[in-house]
């Protein structure tokens, strides 16, 4: 996966597990994990940190949680109009029009299957991509500690920057992903998810079935708190 590797466009809604054996899916789902895992690290010591370090992203449900949220831009919608309903800051409610203005719900759409833990995807292709090209490096904690965490390798960032370059498209993960970042904060995944679960569509999804939508609910909630603006 180097500069100019033809990656297709965000698919259409469907099952997702389907498509896994398609090269050039495989290719956008690699870069859409690039942009979380870089654009969600933070230096491996502060103390020390210095531009070209190598940077770690923390925790592999972390990773998925934030995932789930670029790949729904309903479930995004929602939780940015759930932070706008207590800090009422306009640009919150203007980001989640945005989204479905662009009809994201319906064209970005990439979905996940409910498994016991939440929205699950399994990550290991687009991670042996990554690992590959020299980008991300998965490290597995020690000290009877089960999360994954991932260095993040300084060629990654040069990387992103020439994609965009090249395909001016792929930015919208970009800003995704920094989106998502940013909303997530330094959240566990725990904690992102336990935000998911309250969506009883995400809840009582049955297993292995994929996670439906909530694009009408939210919509309503938008116009509802524009009304009220």
């Amino acid at each position: 996966m180097k500069a100019g590797t033809s990656i297709p466009g965000p698919a259409p809604t469907g099952a997702a597990p389907a498509r896994r054996n398609h090269t050039g899916y495989n290719n956008r789902d690699a870069i859409r994990l690039l942009f979380i895992l870089a654009l969600g690290s933070e230096p491996v010591d502060p103390a020390r940190a210095s531009p070209g370090d190598p940077r770690v992203f923390r925790g592999e449900k972390r990773a998925m949680a934030m995932d789930f949220l670029v790949r729904y831009p309903d479930y995004l919608a929602d939780a940015l109009l759930e932070l706008y309903e207590t800090e009422r800051t306009p640009s919150l409610l203007s980001q989640a029009e945005a989204i479905f203005d662009a009809d994201e719900p319906s064209e970005r759409l990439v979905g996940m299957v409910r498994w016991h833990r939440g929205a699950f995807q399994n990550i290991e292709t687009a991670l042996s991509i990554l690992r590959a090209y020299g980008m991300v490096t998965p490290l597995r904690q020690t000290g009877g500690h089960r999360r994954h965490d991932f260095r993040i390798e300084p060629p990654a960032f040069p990387f992103m920057e020439d994609v965009i370059r090249q395909q001016p498209s792929l930015a919208w993960y970009r800003d995704r992903a920094g989106l998502v970042s940013t909303l997530a904060g330094l959240r566990s995944g725990s904690s992102l998810k336990d935000d998911q679960y309250l969506h009883r569509e995400y809840r009582d999804a049955p297993l292995g079935t994929e996670i439906p939508s909530i694009k009408d609910r939210v919509l309503a909630r938008i116009r509802r708190l524009r009304a009220e603006a």
